[in-house]
């Protein structure tokens, strides 16, 4: 609950500014209002569910900047507590898991995906929700079965609002395999493994377009389910478009080029929104993974493997993804795996030789999130402010050329 009401306190207040559509917005918010107005859809290129959940405030309270930002935040507040939990059960002692969440609350990806009405946020909070369930499902002697329908529930929603889910649900499927052995091979095991990873989700994803279907155009039936989905399938692997801040997959770690969402300037006054990672977390998350992945396999330290494992699961596959048009914010389906190592590493030094070193990085990590916080919500500041020239061409919030 506390870290529900940390989330919140960053996530609600001014969740009304801008008062207009930023970045993708123009797409994801526009429609889930066409859903309800049984207009023609402007973005159809992602599964629905995260627009029929951006609906739901609009529905309510009108399209008014608040209301269609109001899903995302919920979502970004209920991922907390659940990441909370989930690294509860994977990390070994309670500190681990507060350590790593209260380094995910200072991510400004985070922050800032959860102040938006776009897909991302509600991805992570589903995948992250499946993992939980997993887990809680395959670390007992008997395969639960209300945790693995639970997942099943989960994946679902989370397949049906960005395929980019498919790599979690890749990953969560080989985790069970591995941990559970000749066990999976039993009727029971296999029908369960069935019905969470294959019956439930496809089942909830083909049930997500049921709005889509009522509104009786032409080419949206279920029985052109299948055709609309290749038409996706062509959109994403034929894009050539172009985007001031995309950027290559491999650059995204080192933050080399994050999106601004937002920017205006009146008189001497300057406002933005960017998605940027927090410095101290996304630099270290590649070699933190390595290390975690590295030493979980030689030392055979099975929560070590699996944040590492989770990490690259979730990172790697957007080197092979067709789709070219891609931004850093992409990377923050992976990051909840580099907290947990982090949460691990720091809860081990946190009492060693090395305790000095670990709580100082812990007071960077939150140091940077509020220094960059006026950005992550749009706070308006002097303009001389932004663009003071601290030498070298480094200005406080620009600190390279590619952060413009």
């Amino acid at each position: 609950m506390l870290f529900a009401l940390i989330a919140a306190a960053f996530r609600l207040p001014r969740l009304g500014r801008p008062a207009e559509e930023i970045f993708d917005e123009v797409y994801h918010a526009k429609t889930a209002l066409q859903y309800l107005e049984n207009q023609p859809l402007v973005e159809w290129v992602h599964p629905p569910t995260a627009k029929l959940l951006i609906a739901v405030p609009i529905y309510f309270f009108g399209y008014q900047p608040w209301a269609w930002r109001l899903s995302a935040a919920i979502a970004g507040i209920l991922l907390a507590p659940v990441f909370f939990l989930f690294a509860r059960r994977v990390l070994e002692t309670e500190r681990a898991a507060l350590l790593a969440t209260g380094i995910l609350l200072c991510d400004g990806v985070y922050l800032v995906q959860s102040r938006v009405a776009m897909t991302n946020i509600f991805a992570v909070l589903f995948q992250v929700s499946s993992a939980l369930f997993v887990l809680r499902a395959i670390l007992r002697e008997k395969l639960g079965e209300r945790d693995m329908l639970a997942a099943g529930l989960c994946l679902g929603l989370a397949l049906s609002t960005r395929w980019t889910s498919l790599w979690a649900w890749g990953f969560l499927g080989l985790t069970l395999v591995v941990v559970r052995g000749r066990r999976w091979l039993q009727v029971r095991e296999l029908a369960l493994t069935f019905l969470t990873f294959l019956a439930i989700p496809l089942a909830l994803y083909v049930l997500s377009y049921l709005p889509w279907a009522l509104q009786g155009r032409p080419g949206q039936t279920f029985g052109q389910l299948w055709t609309h989905t290749q038409a996706i399938w062509g959109y994403h692997a034929g894009l050539v478009a172009e985007h001031p801040y995309f950027s290559k997959w491999y650059t995204w770690p080192l933050l080399y080029r994050p999106t601004w969402y937002y920017y205006k300037q009146t008189g001497d006054i300057v406002a933005g929104i960017i998605a940027i990672g927090n410095p101290a977390l996304w630099w270290v998350s590649v070699p933190t993974a390595l290390w975690a992945y590295h030493s979980g396999l030689w030392n055979r330290e099975p929560r070590l493997f699996f944040v590492g494992a989770g990490f690259f699961c979730l990172y790697l596959p957007w080197g092979l993804s067709p789709r070219t048009l891609n931004y850093s914010h992409y990377l923050f389906e992976a990051i909840p795996y580099t907290c947990l190592a982090l949460g691990l590493l720091l809860d081990r030094e946190w009492d060693g030789p090395r305790r000095v070193a670990a709580r100082a990085y812990l007071v960077v990590v939150a140091l940077l999130f509020f220094y960059f916080l006026p950005l992550f919500i749009g706070y308006p500041f002097p303009q001389k402010w932004f663009f003071l020239n601290l030498g070298f061409g480094i200005k406080p919030w620009t600190w390279f050329r590619t952060w413009v």
